[in-house]
């Protein structure tokens, strides 16, 4: 009876130490995405950048349905020094979805703006102990018909 008890405290012992690994990675992967997209909407493009793989390939879908250019990190730069900031104490930054595959990993993101929102499937690379984004791809949140009875 002693031998069981014991490799059940060992047993669970294992499981909680993988499980504090497995909240660890996601708290890092959600920590990369949120450092990301807070600092996209502040224009802080040196403080995104830690986030990104110099590989990025970042597209979407707009709103009427095309695909959208290609925006890899020097494009975003560029982006960045025309479009409004947009602070964080504003922002709605929802991390969803974190799966993790030995060094890389996937996830979504629900942001926006306040009149546009839309969803980014992000994957993720671990390099040199850090997740980078190598891809994001978007698209729009559908507006909503609302329709006027006769």
């Amino acid at each position: 009876m002693k031998k069981v008890f014991i490799t059940i405290i060992a047993l669970i012992a294992v499981i909680d130490s993988h499980a504090q690994l497995i909240t660890d990675k996601n708290t890092a992967i959600e920590k990369s995405i949120l450092n990301y997209i807070e600092n996209f909407f502040e224009n802080n493009f040196d403080a995104m950048n830690a986030s990104l793989h110099p590989r990025l390939a970042k597209r979407g879908l707009n709103p009427d349905g095309t695909l959208s250019e290609d925006f890899p990190p020097e494009k975003l730069k560029e982006l960045m020094l025309t479009k409004p900031k947009f602070e964080i104490k504003h922002q709605q930054n929802i991390v969803e979805n974190i799966t993790v595959y030995g060094d890389m990993a996937s996830a979504s993101l629900k942001t926006g703006y306040p009149r546009l929102k839309w969803i980014e499937y992000i994957h993720l690379v671990k390099q040199d102990g850090s997740w980078k984004i190598i891809n994001v791809f978007w698209e729009f949140k559908k507006k909503r018909i609302k329709k006027i009875n006769a």
